[in-house]
């Protein structure tokens, strides 16, 4: 007789169940079926980065267990993709328990959640309106190390480190960009809030999208392109008026 399974916790229900690719007629179609508790082992461990120990302990599964399931549905992705097949979201021995994160999180608690740019915008714009300019004084410069003598990272939303400078304290904080270096959306939006939440009223990038700018202008940060330059060089070319103001997105999204 096999052994009973305990229910698969999990944080949320997709709306979309069934995805197939284009061109091919629906009578044609081999079909994969991908259980609920697969999707949610990849939301936790590939979304949202948790560890692994703790993405088993959400879903109330061993590490073995976790391991199997997002092995598996990996593997059913890369079958359906590879081999033009469809994919149902369907069934597992799951059990539903609402959870207050959302499906984008940036996990150095500069902020949570991850909204349209529409959304985000509208909250920049009103986050400046309610706090005199005069407080928001630092400068954001992505960097490829978090080294002041390293390369500027030249993607906004997926620099993989933000150095935060505060010339009127004369400090610095490195903040750890990992989450959204692998975030299949939104990435440019969330470090664009979280960016604005932390006091920049300027950042230093190489490239950025529409949205990440969109909500940077949306709050009054100025943003200036640096290529080929470490961060040093970039802080030391902005003091001297020696750096380029983007007047809007230099790359499309997902760059």
């Amino acid at each position: 007789m096999p052994r009973r399974t305990c229910k698969r916790r999990i944080g949320f229900q997709p709306k979309t169940v069934y995805f197939k690719p284009a061109g091919v007629p629906l009578e044609e179609i081999r079909e994969i079926v991908i259980g609920q508790d697969e999707v949610e082992a990849m939301r936790l461990k590939n979304l949202l980065g948790f560890p692994q120990e703790e993405a088993a302990s959400r879903m109330g599964v061993s590490q073995p267990t976790f391991h199997r399931l997002i092995n598996t549905a990996h593997q059913k992705i890369t079958d359906a993709i590879i081999n033009g097949k469809a994919l149902r979201i369907e069934g597992g021995n799951v059990t539903f328990q609402e959870e207050s994160v959302r499906p984008c999180r940036w996990r150095k608690d500069w902020g949570q959640g991850c909204a349209s740019a529409e959304a985000a915008a509208d909250a920049a714009r009103k986050l400046r309106e309610d706090t005199k300019k005069g407080n928001f004084l630092k400068i954001a410069i992505t960097s490829v190390d978090g080294e002041i003598d390293g390369p500027v990272d030249e993607r906004f939303g997926r620099a993989k480190k933000i150095i935060v400078f505060d010339p009127e304290r004369k400090t610095e904080e490195i903040v750890e960009n990992v989450q959204n270096m692998s975030a299949p959306r939104g990435s440019g939006i969330q470090t664009a809030q979280n960016v604005i939440n932390a006091g920049v009223i300027t950042v230093i990038s190489g490239h950025l999208g529409p949205n990440a700018f969109r909500v940077l202008s949306a709050a009054g940060v100025d943003v200036f392109t640096a290529t080929n330059m470490t961060v040093r060089e970039a802080l030391d070319a902005y003091k001297n008026g020696k750096l380029s103001r983007l007047e809007g997105a230099d790359v499309d999204g997902h760059w």
